[in-house]
């Protein structure tokens, strides 16, 4: 017995080294890699928001996504969101804004920053829609460029499912566990839409509207 208890403070110190090495390697290739993905541990510092707005990156959206300072408004048609959005998300597509927009305005106080996005580069809803809500006197507007295929590429949370339902899905990965909500579950992304909306092109659908 006391051979082992005397071997045994040495195999806990090998297993705490392991995993401090294991840790360090981990977090040093994921700041080497161009597209590393934020880390919990970021500061909210660590994104400097322009005052006059404008276009946000995926890593700084996240940022916010993570530490709560942002709401999303995703400038996509009803349907397109129901079947995936960014978790949290509000839906508000340009061409409904002046119906929708009274009720959401109280929800988008005391945020850093009021992010638009839809989907495919060459989409304009979220453009149109950033300038109505500065119009409407919102002025921390940014737009997050093909948001919504940058959010599942980066396989950050996501929800299904109108505005405000409970039941949620969230891809798996390591940001999942970074939302506000922490919820997990399977993964729902573009290739949930019907192929007949989407075009080949990736734009949205209603870009045109």
């Amino acid at each position: 017995m006391r051979p082992v208890l005397r071997i045994l403070p040495r195999i806990l110190v090998q297993s705490f080294s392991i995993l401090a090495l294991s840790a360090v390697l981990a977090f040093g290739v994921n700041a080497l890699r161009p597209d590393g993905l934020p880390l919990v541990q970021a500061a909210p510092s660590a994104v400097q928001l322009p005052q006059n707005g404008g276009e946000i990156g995926i890593k700084d959206a996240a940022l916010l996504f993570v530490s709560g300072r942002a709401v999303f408004l995703d400038a996509r048609s009803q349907y397109e969101f129901e079947q995936g959005h960014i978790q949290g998300a509000l839906s508000l597509p340009p061409r409904d804004f002046a119906a929708r927009f009274p009720g959401l305005k109280p929800r988008l106080t005391g945020k850093e920053a009021v992010i638009a996005y839809c989907d495919g580069e060459l989409c304009q809803l979220s453009i149109a829609l950033a300038e109505q809500l500065r119009a409407a006197g919102i002025t921390n507007v940014f737009v997050l460029k093909n948001g919504w295929t940058l959010w599942n590429a980066e396989k950050l949370p996501v929800a299904k499912g109108p505005a405000g339902q409970t039941s949620q899905t969230s891809q798996t990965s390591q940001m999942s566990q970074m939302s506000p909500a922490g919820q997990k579950g399977k993964s729902s992304g573009l290739k949930a839409l019907k192929p007949d909306l989407l075009k080949q092109d990736g734009l949205c659908t209603d870009c045109a509207n």
